[in-house]
């Protein structure tokens, strides 16, 4: 699985390739991510894109999460849900610079 997060919302693009008898094909979810305080994020659900179609999620249907900042620094990022279960983002490329208000 590979995660994109940027500064404009959807935040956040989840992209998992799937193979199947029939074909190879990605699964993309793009989803909403605020700030609710210092060390807890919201993530919501807005569409997702399947063998090359998009669809927007309606409101009833837009799963959401609140996610707890557990450890962060410029290479790792850890998460839990509400459940626990923790979650670690590995940083695959870095393309900001240590001036943090301007794009790189």
């Amino acid at each position: 699985m590979e995660i994109s997060i940027c500064r404009e919302q959807p935040r956040i693009e989840a992209k998992v390739d799937v193979k199947s008898f029939l074909a190879e094909s990605s699964v993309i979810v793009k989803a909403k991510l605020d700030a609710e305080s210092d060390v807890r994020l919201r993530e919501m659900y807005e569409s997702a894109t399947v063998m090359d179609r998009s669809v927007e999620l309606p409101g009833i249907l837009q799963y959401s999460r609140d996610l707890y900042v557990t450890y962060l620094d410029e290479d790792i990022l850890i998460v839990r849900d509400s459940s626990g279960v923790p979650e670690l983002l590995v940083r695959k490329e870095k393309t900001f610079s240590n001036n943090w208000g301007t794009d790189p």
